[in-house]
């Protein structure tokens, strides 16, 4: 059988076909996304399933371990707990007080009431009450010694001059604003919804206007700020010289300080602002060639998402599991709060959280990060998989089920590398919370420390959204390749480097389109909805607080689509990165659209042997084995012989014309060979 298959291989190696020899198919020639994949970087998934473990663990033991009705209705200094009967204490008399009939926790003074919030534990003058009284404000099972109607007349005084009504009164108006147009609000934001998708329609169609309206509000904005700030300065510093000449005492010592502060801000604004114009002005002369290729991939990443909607409904599975982390998160926060062990002290109880708990509130906050940054990043590799499948697909109308795919190689080979990933992303946020938090406990002592602690901050952050931004770009690798993500990352920084002025083109005029796009969604469905609270005259008090908030939730609306088109951008141009790289279009045909080939080098070759390979796809016909047809008996009919071309040898191969392209694989060695006999 071997013999067999190699003798095969070498009459395909040495066949010829109108004078041309056929070469064997590569099996290393990439024809896209890697399919033959095993898994990456398992020993950190396997780090993130036991963390993941352990937390949970963690929040079955603080459910057992906890108290909540502690927390929710409060104790006194003895460890009674309101709301219910409770356990006496060893050497503590007043403790085990039957307190089933007073479920609320009277605070006191306003100095105890201090002191409880400052240390955590029950105020000398917190004791157990059925109701509160006339001189106390209740919150939740509290009762504040403090009339808050009383207290808040100067609060009251402002909220009228504002809003014209008192604030009791305006929340409770708002409230049955919000009951009275909850429809109109649907309405809202489901129109909302609806120019999201005619905006992400509009993106692909009037890409190259909506890009090149962006260069020129850029240019346009950066010197009307630029001639604004010198022109401010001008007459500020006329000013200034009249107050320096006045000596009448018209002006006082402290409003010509001001002045000049003023002035010498205005000088400082108008300097950054021209050197910011001018660099503007000279990046985007140097990126012309390059803003064609960010109005190409606008358009290629419309027909990728008009391919594959569902695409859109990703951020949907990603907000649902997010909603559900920070669920557990506050879950976890409350229970470690109500997990205190009561201690005596003196004739006393102090309710005391384990050291244990305590450190393990870390764990618990690094697991927030951890986990959620997993979730955000199976998004982008989702997308990328997809995406890199549709880029790659020579026949696009045979795509299959691409986000499918996507999600099950992500799930059965790459969840290795997403835990990574966000790993290093969970630790950078991390390192910058214990910083924040050093910075607040720092509190202002050191001026020095608190101005170098906020650099730190600073640079940090810039380094979390270059990890960010490389991760990314190296599931985007994975995604094609089926790399480990270290590697994947070594190879996307290498392209990010080699392509340093297209990606800031892409960066600095996509993302400002991006915005735009959140804009043109948002302002027409907050005008629609003023014109649609209307009809709600004299129900609606105050109608901007339901367009507001409608306003909000198509923020949230378009910023889904909108992410989604930015990653499918980011994946786009990475795949045409790779397909540069691999192919020269004349001898290795792109796999890009003709939109993405006009940017390449040798475009006019490549675009006339694509047009070429796509006649010849057209009109070429293999020859195949004739099946002959039977009759009613089941004996063949005899066929009469085929039509021999000229110069046609017995035994030998059928010529074709035309031959086929390079790169192509050439039928069966069966398609050939001519059948015996004939």
């Amino acid at each position: 059988m071997a013999t067999g298959c190699c003798a095969i291989a070498n009459k395909i190696a040495s066949a010829q076909v109108n004078g041309r020899v056929l070469n064997p198919p590569n099996p290393n020639e990439f024809e896209g996304p890697t399919s033959n994949r095993s898994c990456r970087d398992v020993i950190f998934l396997i780090l993130f399933i036991a963390f993941v473990v352990g937390a949970i663990v963690f929040l079955v033991f603080l459910a057992l371990k906890a108290d909540p009705k502690r927390l929710i209705h409060g104790n006194d200094q003895y460890g009674n707990v309101c709301g219910r009967k409770n356990t006496p204490y060893e050497g503590v008399p007043l403790s085990g007080q039957d307190f089933s009939q007073k479920p609320y926790m009277g605070m006191g003074n306003v100095i105890n009431l201090a002191s409880a919030i400052a240390t955590g534990q029950a105020s000398n003058g917190a004791t157990c009450i059925s109701k509160c009284s006339n001189s106390s404000t209740q919150i939740a099972f509290r009762c504040i010694p403090v009339r808050l109607d009383v207290a808040s007349n100067k609060t009251e005084e402002i909220t009228r001059a504002i809003f014209g009504v008192s604030a009791g009164n305006f929340f409770r108006d708002v409230g049955k604003d919000l009951a009275a147009s909850w429809r109109e609000i649907v309405y809202m934001c489901l129109i909302g919804l609806a120019f999201a998708i005619i905006i992400t329609a509009m993106l692909r169609f009037l890409a190259g206007f909506v890009v090149w309206l962006t260069v020129a509000i850029i240019i346009l904005g950066s010197i009307a700020a630029t001639i604004y700030l010198w022109v401010s300065w001008h007459f500020r510093s006329k000013e200034v010289e009249k107050m320096q000449k006045d000596t009448s005492g018209k002006y006082s010592d402290y409003e010509k300080e001001l002045m000049k502060k003023q002035l010498t801000g205005f000088l400082v604004g108008a300097i950054v602002v021209s050197i910011f114009t001018v660099l503007t002005i000279l990046l985007l002369i140097a990126m012309r060639k390059r803003i064609k290729l960010v109005i190409a991939l606008f358009k290629e990443a419309g027909k990728a998402i008009a391919s594959m909607p569902l695409l859109l409904l990703q951020p949907v599975w990603t907000c649902i599991w997010l909603v559900v982390i920070c669920g557990a998160f506050v879950y976890g926060v409350f229970f470690i709060e109500a997990s205190g062990v009561p201690q005596r002290v003196g004739q006393t109880i102090h309710f005391v959280i384990p050291d244990l708990i305590l450190g393990m509130r870390w764990y618990h906050l690094f697991a927030f990060f951890w986990v959620s940054q997993f979730v955000l990043h199976c998004q982008d590799l989702t997308i990328a998989g997809a995406v890199a499948l549709w880029y790659f697909a020579r026949d696009k109308k045979k795509l299959g089920w691409p986000i499918a795919t996507s999600m099950k190689r992500m799930y059965l080979y790459h969840l290795g590398s997403i835990a990574i990933g966000s790993l290093i992303i969970a630790i950078m946020k991390m390192i910058r919370f214990l910083l924040k938090k050093f910075e607040k406990r720092l509190g202002g002592a050191n001026p020095v420390c608190g101005f170098l602690l906020k650099c730190c901050q600073c640079c940090l952050w810039c380094f979390e959204k270059f990890l960010k931004y490389l991760s990314r770009n190296a599931y985007i690798e994975i995604a094609i390749y089926g790399y480990s993500f270290c590697k994947a990352a070594q190879k996307a920084f290498n392209v990010i480097v080699s392509n340093a002025f297209r990606i800031m083109a892409i960066n600095y005029i996509g993302s400002f389109v991006l915005f735009l796009a959140k804009v043109a969604v948002v302002v027409p469905t907050v005008f629609i909805g003023i014109e649609i609270m209307k009809t709600l005259n004299g129900v609606v008090t105050y109608a901007w607080v339901p367009v507001l908030l409608a306003g909000l939730f198509t923020f949230f609306i378009a910023h889904c689509f909108i992410s989604v088109y930015e990653m499918t951008i980011d994946a786009l141009f990475i795949c045409f990165c790779e397909d540069c790289e691999m192919n020269d279009g004349l001898q290795k045909p792109y796999f890009m659209s003709k939109g993405l080939m006009k940017l390449v080098e040798n475009s006019k070759k490549a675009i006339e042997a694509l047009e070429v390979r796509e006649k010849e796809q057209q009109q070429q016909a293999w020859t195949t084995n004739v099946v002959q047809p039977n009759n009613v008996y089941g004996i063949p009919v005899a066929q009469p012989p085929p039509q021999r071309p000229p110069g046609y040898v017995h035994g030998g191969m059928t010529p074709l014309h035309p031959a086929y392209p390079a790169n192509s694989i050439p039928p069966s060695p069966s398609h050939f060979l001519t059948p015996p006999g004939q």
